[in-house]
């Protein structure tokens, strides 16, 4: 499979589009209405075998609030009002929008959730783009504790304790130690707070809770949590979605004489979404040339980067994905001691694209693999899915969202595969893809064909033998 563009760009419709996207998304940081459609809910992945809970921490018995007065959310496909901005099914991400009080200093104190994953991340909140980002391994712990992110620590270990400082303004050349800077003018700040892949048996939040908030004051003198909160006036509801506007997606979408399978292609193509100018030039006008500059949006994960490919059911009711999986760190069965691999994370996501919705995901360990760490997965509608989709079978099966783009064309589909923090050593991982075109050179096996199947026609694989 070619990962490049292969048809011809539409010169006339993609006279001055550049100016066009940038004016209308411009006027849309704010965020846009999105679609009404309600989408069934998905048919869980295949569950992995239940780890064993003796001996788990006591926190893991506990559920602890989703919410709180600073963090807002969770933004993740089981919150209704916050199914946006392309989430992981592996993931839950919280928002916190919030005013520093000038000549005062802001602290989160936490403890490193039993998870395989988190960051803290600023954003910019009018272009959704990432501004500065802490994630867990550079995140000193108190004095007595330990990072369990860091290899060869104990993920279980007692004392897990930290504290991160937030500070409104641009980072210095040389950032203070844990410290997470706004990157942009004035005291306000919109951040971002992931947990990835809770370990069997805890709660979205890792079992040990939300971050919580420390104001310190010119005089010395400290306030906590809801009081310290009240003084931030933070915002009520997560950070807003950066949508399209209604107005330039029907441009982009439903455009003369079209096909009824466009924007996709077969076999479906990959590539990285470099900017949100550029990544629309290509998606609906097959102009995906130039050197691009790399800035992600849609409050992307700068420790992730990603490849995408559209999907329509008029070619096949079943996408067949066939590819490789990385090797990563397999925490979810209660891992006891922190490992590296070749990435940190790796995922596969249904989503629609209008709406920004996750429909379903499979990460890392819930796909089933054969010894050399080669998987097929079937995407499909729930009505199409073929019966030997499942994890018995040794295949993986993904949910196509009912409502297609959440904008009322339903045969269409948006996947997202996602790499997290790659080995330094890793060298077929999306990071390492610095223009246009060389998504298949680059990641190679890694990379994952996507062709059109029929149920019948997959079902005729039968089981793989184990």
């Amino acid at each position: 499979m070619s990962a490049v563009i292969t048809k011809k760009p539409r010169r006339a419709l993609a006279l001055g589009l550049t100016c066009a996207l940038s004016a209308l998304l411009l006027s849309a940081c704010g965020g846009g209405s999105g679609s009404t459609t309600t989408t069934s809910a998905p048919t869980p992945a295949p569950t992995p075998t239940p780890a064993p809970t003796a001996n788990l921490p006591a926190a893991f018995s506990v559920q602890h609030a989703t919410q709180t007065c600073l963090w807002k959310g969770p933004l993740s496909r089981n919150n209704p009002n916050g199914n946006y901005a392309y989430p992981d099914t592996g993931a839950a991400y919280w928002s916190a929008t919030f005013t520093v009080p000038a000549g005062e200093r802001l602290f989160l104190k936490g403890q490193f959730p039993y998870a395989r994953y988190i960051s803290f991340i600023s954003y910019d909140s009018s272009t959704t783009q990432p501004v500065n980002t802490l994630a867990d391994v550079d995140i000193q712990p108190a004095s007595g504790a330990t990072n369990p992110f860091v290899a060869g620590n104990p993920r279980y270990a007692d004392a897990r304790d930290y504290q991160v400082e937030i500070v409104p303004g641009t980072a210095p050349a040389t950032p203070a130690a844990n410290t997470l800077y706004s990157g942009t003018a004035g005291q306000t700040v919109t951040l971002f707070y992931r947990v990835y892949v809770p370990d069997a048996g805890a709660d979205m939040t890792g079992a040990t809770g939300l971050p919580d908030v420390q104001l310190l004051h010119a005089d010395g003198s400290t306030t906590s949590a809801d009081s310290a909160c009240a003084e931030l006036n933070p915002a009520a509801n997560l950070a807003p979605a950066g949508l399209l506007p209604q107005a330039t997606y029907t441009t982009l979408r439903d455009q003369a004489n079209a096909s009824n399978t466009f924007p996709a292609q077969n076999p479906g193509v990959w590539h990285v979404p470099f900017n949100r100018v550029w990544n629309l030039q290509c998606l609906f006008y097959f102009s995906c040339g130039g050197t691009p500059a790399y800035a992600p949006a849609w409050y992307a994960n700068p420790d992730n980067a990603y490849v995408e490919s559209m999907i329509n059911r008029n070619y096949g009711a079943v996408v067949v994905l066939r590819g490789k999986v990385p090797q990563v760190p397999a925490t979810y069965h209660n891992s006891q001691t922190a490992t590296t691999g070749q990435m940190r994370y790796w995922s596969i996501c249904m989503n629609e694209f209008f709406s920004q919705k996750v429909t379903d995901c499979m990460y890392d360990e819930q796909i089933p693999v054969d010894a050399n760490g080669n998987y097929v997965i079937a995407v499909s509608r729930g009505a199409d899915r073929p019966t030997n989709a499942n994890t018995g079978c040794g295949y993986g099966w993904i949910q196509w969202s009912d409502a297609g783009d959440g904008d009322g064309h339903l045969d269409d589909g948006l996947l997202i595969m996602r790499n997290m923090l790659p080995a330094a050593s890793f060298g077929s991982a999306i990071q390492r893809v610095a223009t246009p075109g060389q998504e298949q050179s680059v990641v190679g096996a890694y990379l994952p064909s996507v062709t059109y199947s029929t149920q019948a026609s997959f079902e005729a694989l039968g089981c793989k033998k184990s």
